[in-house]
């Protein structure tokens, strides 16, 4: 008996068209629903959702990263990512530390050390320059005052024949002293008025001791106790009454009136002011090379 294979197939439904028809109960049917139901599941989605609402394989399912998120799903994978169990918790920040106005608490201590210190300098730099300014205007008033007397203390020597303005006769510098020194010395000498008017005791050929305070040039023994006077009384008026304001006595060297012959023996004034205390036993004998000649002050005359 012949085989007859249209024998127990079956149509295909009209809209399976394309599909071969196959014997029932063929064991590949068995096979092909075992194959759709385990390519079914990785494509399965929840009971509420329709197959209208199944994206379309044309459609862009691209998403931004602010629209991205994640759901667990009930057959995922235990290797699957979960944002749930990966989220990162950021420690706890710091107390801040007390500020006081705006700046920590050591940065406002140190601060104000610092101010402290500042202020401390500049008052110390301040007094030293007030107390050199005071003795800068002095010694400027000493000089001024002593030009003046150098004018009007003695009028130039004037000869037949010999311009105005010429050098001073010996005589007239070291107040006789070469020409008669006996006759001179222990002599007083009366300073100008407006410098108090104090009283010098001359002694010719005699030098004082002690380191000067000050030395200048002055046209004359008597113009050299001038301005011992007046560094006495402008002075001690400044800084106080002492040994290094009060000038006791001076050594006048003639010779050193020309400037020349100063310059020559480095010497930077013909006049010395000297501190005290000075008396007769305290002079010493010049040994310079040239006559020095001395007046001590007498605050007793």
């Amino acid at each position: 008996m012949a085989l007859n294979y249209e024998q127990g197939l079956e149509a295909a439904p009209p809209s399976q068209a394309g599909l071969e028809a196959a014997p029932q109960n063929f064991p590949e049917l068995a096979y092909q629903q075992q194959q759709q139901h385990l390519h079914q599941k990785p494509y399965a989605y929840a009971q509420n959702h329709s197959l209208n609402q199944l994206p379309s394989p044309y459609t862009d399912t691209k998403q931004t990263p602010s629209t991205v998120s994640f759901a667990h799903h009930p057959d995922a994978s235990p290797y699957a990512y979960s944002a749930a169990s990966h989220t990162t918790q950021l420690p706890p920040r710091g107390k801040s530390t007390k500020a006081i106005c705006g700046c920590s608490l050591l940065v406002f201590i140190l601060s104000c050390i610092i101010g402290l210190l500042s202020a401390a300098v500049i008052g110390l730099a301040a007094g030293t320059g007030i107390e050199a300014k005071r003795a800068n205007e002095a010694n400027a008033q000493v000089i001024a005052l002593n030009a003046s007397l150098a004018a009007l203390g003695r009028p130039t020597a004037t000869a037949t024949g010999v311009p105005t303005g010429t050098a001073l006769p010996a005589e007239v510098i070291d107040d006789g002293c070469e020409a008669d020194p006996e006759s001179v010395t222990g002599t007083y000498y009366t300073a100008f008025s407006l410098l108090g008017g104090l009283k010098y005791t001359r002694y010719c050929n005699k030098d004082a001791k002690f380191t000067p305070l000050m030395k200048l040039f002055t046209s004359s023994f008597s113009t050299c106790m001038d301005a011992c006077a007046s560094y006495t009384k402008y002075v001690s008026i400044t800084f106080g009454r002492g040994d290094n304001t009060t000038c006791a006595a001076v050594s006048f060297v003639p010779a050193w009136t020309d400037k020349s012959i100063a310059s020559a023996g480095g010497a930077p004034g013909n006049c010395y002011l000297k501190p005290g205390p000075q008396n007769l036993t305290t002079l010493e004998t010049p040994n310079i090379g040239v006559a020095v000649h001395a007046g001590v002050w007498n605050p007793g005359a």
